[in-house]
């Protein structure tokens, strides 16, 4: 008995075809398509084919589609929203420009507005707490949605509770569900990286979200209180095991190599209002 496979090559090789007259117009080259003859094991067959305008702009179709649905589910399970009321105003006409501020609001906003030149570049803001670091990423989430893209904000320390909280019994999220969210965004800023506590589960997630971005070649912001050394020891806790270092290596190294690293040398705004508040009552 013969294969399918074996029936399907012979029907090729006992295929014969000619143009015939007729045909349609395409609508994208406007090059007459013939219609063709075929046939097939004996059996004539008349059959209209279409151009290949057709069918890239058919593939086209599929691919946008399939964006809008990865948009769609980017969108339900991390809205812009989630920035919250503190970061809703938070955008560059809002950044108070204070001494030592100027090169990482330049670069912030060079990055928004230039985010495709950039080629998949990631930008790393680090500073002192309380300086605007957390402002300026808000502030290019804003630009960017504003354009249509797809962006994700979250704290290092919310984001893994969230993941962690997919392992309860009654969770309505599945860490997969999350993780592909972060995967397909078309930017994912981590807020405060560092704060979190180190241990081999959440440096785990965190290279799983890295390298995943960085095989697709997409971008990631970090904002941070810790200078690019001093983040390879935060991911390194005292007595840590040979392998906990190799991961903290892992991590550290993707970061550095995809990001584009800048300084926010301003002092804390928090920490100025705090003292202008202070004079104010002692006077």
């Amino acid at each position: 008995m013969q294969s399918l496979g074996q029936a399907l090559r012979e029907a090729l090789e006992n295929t014969t075809s000619s143009h015939i007259e007729g045909g349609h117009v395409c609508p994208y080259c406007k090059q007459i398509v013939p219609k063709k003859r075929l046939v097939i094991l004996g059996v004539e067959k008349i059959v209209q084919p279409v151009c290949r305008c057709e069918v890239e702009a058919w593939e086209r179709e599929v691919h946008e589609a399939l964006e809008r649905h990865k948009k769609a589910e980017v969108e339900r399970k991390f809205s812009i929203s989630s920035l919250g009321e503190r970061f809703e105003d938070c955008r560059f006409e809002t950044f108070t420009m204070r001494p030592g501020s100027e090169k990482a609001f330049r670069f912030a906003e060079d990055y928004a507005e230039r985010f495709e030149l950039y080629g998949g570049d990631s930008l790393l803001i680090w500073g002192v707490p309380g300086n605007g670091k957390s402002h300026l990423a808000a502030a290019i989430c804003h630009r960017l949605k504003e354009r249509g893209k797809t962006v994700v904000f979250q704290t290092m320390t919310e984001l893994l509770e969230r993941i962690r909280s997919t392992f309860r019994q009654n969770s309505k999220e599945h860490e997969r569900e999350i993780m592909d969210a972060l995967q397909h965004c078309d930017l994912l800023v981590l807020d405060d990286l560092g704060a979190e506590k180190v241990s081999d589960w959440t440096l785990d997630v965190l290279f799983r979200i890295i390298d995943g971005r960085y095989r697709q070649k997409k971008p990631t912001m970090f904002t941070t209180n810790f200078s690019p050394t001093e983040l390879l020891y935060r991911f390194m806790p005292d007595k840590s095991s040979a392998e906990h270092e190799i991961a903290a290596k892992r991590i550290h190294d993707r970061i550095l190599e995809v990001s584009v690293i800048v300084e926010n040398k301003a002092a804390s705004y928090r920490m100025q209002r705090a003292l202008e508040r202070r004079g104010v009552r002692e006077n």
